[in-house]
């Protein structure tokens, strides 16, 4: 079996998330250890912090 660098097993978990519909916003190797930030859609609803309503104040 190859030998793989930590990068590549990196850069191979980057593309499975991407393709599974996730956004990965950061990526950071320390030694063995791989981690993935994911980052979340915070501007979905951009009606979310207005105040909608129609009756009397």
């Amino acid at each position: 079996m190859a030998r793989t660098s930590i990068e590549e097993k990196a850069l191979r978990l980057l593309s499975s998330f991407e393709s599974a519909g996730r956004t990965v916003g950061r990526v950071t190797i320390d030694g063995r250890k791989i981690e993935l930030v994911l980052t979340t859609d915070q501007g979905a609803d951009e009606f979310d912090r207005i105040d909608m309503r129609h009756d009397k104040t």
